[in-house]
């Protein structure tokens, strides 16, 4: 089966001006670090030489208004398809007219409230609101159709009722679609902060149902996870045709494989480890993605020819479960455990 390269996450950086509470960089032991000019150079050839390629995130495990290659990123890029996720606390600095006419959409990181933001982000939350009104103004005064502007929100039973005024004020702003993602716990001590679970789950799907009547009411789109583990698994990335290229040129196969870390999935705790297929300073991209070793991983988990640990009845005894090294079948690496591909976890 064919594969052509459509979506690149480029991740010009994997610095970040924040130190969010639950952000997956906490469990790093390798310095964060901005790509290089050189490797900046090298990444653009390459997707440029990539005729099938139609979308670049400019995202990743950092905030990408911090990279020095961005503006000129953007530029280079302008006539694919850009989308950018981001913070929000840089879009006023950071963002020209003339970088905001050339990115399509921008996804901005919001999780509460006033107090909610500043005590888990840092983040004064009226600073964050004008940016959006910034964003606004911009296309107002320049009349122009894009960048869209959405929200995506993390869902923990810390928070979950703050997106009731969040949507009034999304509604206020112009917002149209906001994007509901659950919290993944790194450690075991937030296990229980998580609102989805195995089981039937009437409470959580019943607050769905408030949401989005609300919704209606306010004229959003929301974007929801699923409350319940069902039997249906999709791995965004591959369904997509979407690779992943890290600051320091690896290429990878999605988010969860991008760098080192850990995550507790329905009260197990886990490992990762960066799973990559190549570099791109050492191999070109399309010899990459065309490789062997990528080929048969994407069309393993685009036909499901992978365990489930979340629905086996041997969980509990396995020591597979504790890493992401290689599954039961002994394939490496493990996405038998994946809350992406079970749409608990929604990424861009």
């Amino acid at each position: 089966m064919e594969y052509p390269l459509k979506k690149v996450y480029l991740e010009l950086t994997d610095v970040c001006n924040l130190d969010c509470s639950i952000c997956f960089r906490h469990q790093w032991v390798t310095t964060p670090a901005n790509m290089t000019k050189c490797l900046g150079d090298r990444v653009f050839e390459q997707i440029e030489s990539v005729s099938t390629l139609e979308t670049i995130v400019l995202g990743g495990m950092g905030e990408p208004l911090v990279s020095p290659l961005f503006p000129d990123m953007v530029k280079r890029f302008r006539g694919k398809e850009i989308l950018l996720t981001t913070n929000g606390t840089l879009i006023k600095e950071k963002l020209t007219k003339d970088l905001v006419a050339a990115i399509d959409l921008i996804v901005i990181s919001i999780d509460g409230m006033e107090d909610r933001m500043l005590q888990d982000r840092g983040v004064v939350f009226e600073d964050l609101i004008a940016s959006i009104d910034y964003l606004n103004q911009l296309k107002l005064e320049n009349e122009f159709e894009t960048p869209r502007v959405d929200v995506q929100f993390v869902a923990s039973r810390e928070n979950i009722n703050e997106i009731f005024p969040l949507m009034d004020l999304l509604a206020e702003k112009q917002i149209r679609n906001l994007v509901i993602s659950h919290f993944l716990p790194q450690h075991l001590d937030q296990a229980d902060e998580i609102l989805y679970q195995r089981n039937e789950n009437k409470p959580l799907k019943e607050l769905f149902h408030k949401i989005r009547n609300h919704s209606f009411k306010r004229g959003l789109r929301v974007q929801f996870p699923e409350a319940e583990l069902k039997t249906e698994r999709r791995c965004a990335f591959i369904s997509s045709n979407a690779t992943y290229i890290t600051s320091r040129g690896e290429v990878v196969p999605c988010y969860r494989f991008s760098h080192q870390g850990s995550e507790v999935v329905f009260g197990r705790f886990k490992t990762l480890r960066q799973y990559t297929f190549g570099n791109i300073l050492d191999t070109p991209l399309l010899d990459i993605w065309n490789s062997e070793d990528y080929l048969r991983f994407r069309n393993r988990i685009y036909n499901n020819h992978y365990p489930s640990c979340p629905d086996c009845d041997l969980v509990e005894g396995c020591s597979l479960i504790q890493d992401v090294d290689f599954d039961c079948n002994g394939e490496e690496p493990n996405c038998s455990d994946c809350l992406w591909a079970r749409k608990f976890v929604i990424c861009t």
